[in-house]
């Protein structure tokens, strides 16, 4: 009768002799700044209860597609054993551009790449975790455009999500006066990072920031930041458990314009010096349209100038062509893209609208532009 309590007693030593919690880092900067791996291994192994042991492998501005092609996280996570893979996006999931209007990207190169991630993190008998971003300083609103794409990558692998974007918006909200941010408007600040940590020790490890636990010395908060931060963290982390990232509805990520109706046009009608302003790229630019017609078939010049920036660069039109009433034309610049304008005549004005012709998924620029005959 007497092993019962000799049972118990070494309970606590079993617990302590539990292996570490092995963790891969898979991301870019938002992950390798301040050393944030390190940071939340320093506070979980700084509690007790189960340690954390975090590696990672990182690229300064990567996408998740990045990260497979040139680096070797794919080769760390094969030869590697691993608890869980943090799989952190590039933090406005590429590029998207509409109507000279900086936004979030859609969710689809995230969909696709962490679905190859997931296959090979299932291979080796791991748990895939999604690190939820931050929206960047200036546009707060970007983290309705976050929330969704990870919210729905982790439905499509049914993985979970480390909700960091919602610890730094309770914080933002609650505490403006905790700096996460360095100057760029971007990346973390020492207090940032020690904000995502106590995110991802909550998420993996179940474990608070709040005192007695360790806070780094980079981070240099007092002892009523301290709770400020490890509250967010946790608050946030109970925000997902609730729910709060479910059935959430798709924000506006974009849609090209359409051509409007045009009367009837004869092919010579579209030739001419064309000059107005194209709403593409990052702003508003002006386009010069030198278009010369030989029946059906077109050529000529595009160029387009931002006089803020001092640049103007001109391209050659090819496959430039008429088809019934529209004007359609490619260019391709030094960034090895090509790009698609279409145009058709409305009230006397050339009315258009530009693509990038990419199959990249973190690629996406459509605009529009209007034109005057010089």
């Amino acid at each position: 009768m007497r092993l019962v309590p000799i049972l118990l007693a070494a309970l606590p030593l079993l617990a302590q002799t539990e292996e570490p919690l092995k963790v891969l880092f898979i991301g870019n900067s938002y992950t390798h700044t301040n050393a944030m791996p390190d940071m939340a291994m320093s506070i979980a192994n700084s509690i007790p209860g189960r340690q954390l042991d975090a590696r990672s492998v990182t690229r300064g501005g990567a996408t998740l597609a990045d990260d497979w092609m040139l680096t070797n996280a794919l080769d760390v996570l094969r030869t590697g054993a691993w608890d869980t893979v943090v799989l952190q996006d590039y933090s406005t999931l590429g590029q998207n551009f509409i109507d000279g209007k900086w936004m979030i990207n859609d969710p689809s190169g995230l969909l696709q790449w962490s679905k190859f991630w997931n296959a090979e993190i299932q291979r080796k008998n791991a748990k895939t975790l999604l690190y939820l971003t931050w929206a960047r300083k200036a546009h707060p609103d970007f983290q309705t455009g976050l929330n969704y794409a990870y919210a729905q990558a982790a439905k499509e692998i049914n993985a979970q999500i480390a909700p960091v974007g919602l610890a730094w918006r309770r914080v933002r909200e609650a505490h403006p006066h905790l700096e996460l941010f360095v100057a760029d408007g971007s990346h973390p600040s020492p207090l940032g990072s020690y904000l995502t940590a106590c995110v991802f020790v909550e998420v993996l490890l179940n474990k608070s920031c709040a005192a007695p636990a360790k806070t780094p010395a980079i981070v240099r908060a007092t002892a009523e930041q301290q709770a400020q931060i490890a509250d967010a963290a946790h608050q946030a982390v109970e925000e997902y458990k609730a729910g709060i990232l479910t059935n959430l509805p798709r924000p506006d990520y974009g849609v090209a314009k359409s051509l409007p109706t045009p009367a009837d046009t004869k092919p010579e009608e579209f030739q001419g010096t064309w000059k107005g302003k194209a709403y593409i790229y990052s702003g508003v630019q002006d386009m010069e349209l030198r278009v010369t017609t030989l029946g059906r078939t077109c050529k000529g010049s595009l160029t387009i100038a931002n006089a803020n920036a001092g640049v103007a660069l001109t391209y050659p039109l090819t496959g430039c062509a008429i088809d019934q009433v529209t004007l359609t034309f490619l260019v391709s610049d030094p960034r090895i893209i090509t790009e698609e304008f279409r145009a058709v005549i409305d009230n006397g004005r050339l009315s258009g609208t530009h693509a990038l012709k990419d199959t990249n998924p973190y690629r996406r620029m459509m605009g529009s532009f209007e034109l005057k005959k010089d």
